[in-house]
């Protein structure tokens, strides 16, 4: 069965690692017209945030559901363990 919210946090995390890349190729670009570059990298910060916005929503509106602790089943009570004799253990003085 596909995960829906797999495949669509992939695909906006591609289209999110595309328009970066454009990102900085436009920064880079030394034959464009500055107003032109200006413009287009503006509408690349525009997309950026749409897409870490609908990224975010994803996660809000498809969480994982919360794992439901399983019903504790009555056991019976383990026997205690006893420590051996004469053996010191930290904070003692001395061996009981």
């Amino acid at each position: 069965m596909p995960n829906l919210k797999l495949d669509l946090v992939n695909r906006l995390n591609n289209e999110k690692y595309y328009e970066e890349l454009e990102l900085v190729r436009l920064a880079q670009e030394p034959n464009m017209n500055y107003k032109e570059k200006i413009d287009t990298m503006s509408n690349r910060l525009e997309r950026l945030a749409t897409l870490n916005s609908q990224l975010g929503l994803v996660n809000q509106y498809f969480q994982e559901p919360e794992q439901a602790a399983p019903q504790a089943q009555p056991q019976a009570a383990p026997a205690p363990v006893e420590a051996p004799k004469g053996k010191v253990h930290q904070g003692q003085s001395h061996g009981e």
